[in-house]
């Protein structure tokens, strides 16, 4: 399939303004990359890069691309090697899989100096779950870039798996030779069977789902050691106190109170360490928070319009 499109569940839901380009990187993957102009007649008030989360997709994200467009933001967004339509990484696409989140880094950066640098200042991230975790690695790792970010449930840590428990588990079954294979109780998805554990908003789940139906080719499954290996690395390492505290870039921390994927704990006590991170609690949310009600989307907004202002 091209790389080069978006698609829609029906006529005009696509953004106003949307063009899409892929990215070549220098291992040979190719990023699907779409931007968004803020609307027309209004001058651009700065740049948001949507960073999604695991499984997830540029057209999961037409409603919060609007939501910006509507803020008069310019906004670009694409997909992580080895998910939506970006180059998958194992013969089985289905599999979630990297070699090493330095990649997920690098893609992240290209698509900056490329997409982004040109653009309207001031640039900020706006980073779901696994694209929270690297937009922190970004401001890092990569200071000076953006001028404020936005994580929603960034993964710090798993729910209800000790990181260092992890970290011994991932190590051995990759010491074995199992790294391109499935966790445990993970496998290809199923399409007869979608379990919404990630949002209250029925409605917005099943748009998810029908986007994976008419294009099968956006599904994506359970991650492979391997991805967990690199996954709970990159945690050790954006967790270490020394770089916690030398973030100077003001973060603002949606926690989601009902999630079951990420550990909301270690969202807490980030602004104790740092005083240029803010959280807020969504206490009703699961772990999607961008794909929530109306409710618990409104807190949201709502903060983040204070945050940018």
């Amino acid at each position: 399939m091209t790389q080069d499109v978006l698609f829609e569940l029906a006529p005009g839901d696509i953004p106003e303004g949307a063009e899409v380009q892929v990215l070549q990187a220098a291992d040979g993957a190719r990023l699907r990359v779409a931007t968004f102009p803020a609307r027309p007649g209004r001058a651009a008030r700065g740049t948001v890069l949507v960073m999604t989360g695991y499984t997830e997709f540029i057209e999961k994200y037409y409603e919060v691309i609007a939501n910006l467009q509507s803020r008069d933001f310019a906004v670009v967004a694409f997909d992580w090697r080895g998910q939506g339509l970006s180059s998958r990484l194992l013969p089985n696409r289905h599999k979630g899989h990297v070699e090493s989140y330095e990649d997920f880094l690098s893609d992240a950066l290209m698509i900056y100096e490329h997409v982004v640098a040109p653009r309207p200042r001031p640039h900020v991230a706006l980073a779901h779950s696994m694209g929270g975790h690297l937009a922190l690695r970004f401001l890092q790792d990569l200071p000076g870039r953006l001028e404020r970010a936005i994580l929603s449930a960034p993964m710090l840590g798993f729910d209800g798996i000790p990181i260092a428990l992890g970290r011994a588990i991932t190590s051995a079954s990759c010491a074995l030779g199992l790294g391109a294979n499935y966790t445990p109780l993970r496998g290809d998805p199923d399409p007869t069977n979608p379990v919404n554990n990630v949002t209250n908003d029925e409605a917005r789940f099943a748009r998810s789902v029908a986007y994976c139906d008419k294009v099968p080719e956006l599904r994506l499954g359970g991650p492979t050691w391997r991805w967990m290996q690199q996954a709970v690395i990159s945690i050790d390492r954006v967790m270490e106190r020394d770089r916690l505290i030398q973030v100077k870039t003001p973060v603002l921390v949606a926690s989601a109170g009902r999630d079951t994927v990420v550990s909301s704990a270690k969202h807490a006590p980030l602004p104790f360490l740092n005083t240029s991170f803010t959280v807020l609690p969504v206490e009703a949310a699961k772990h999607e928070i961008l794909q929530e009600t109306d409710e618990n989307q409104a807190r949201f907004w709502g903060a983040f319009d204070q945050f940018v202002a």
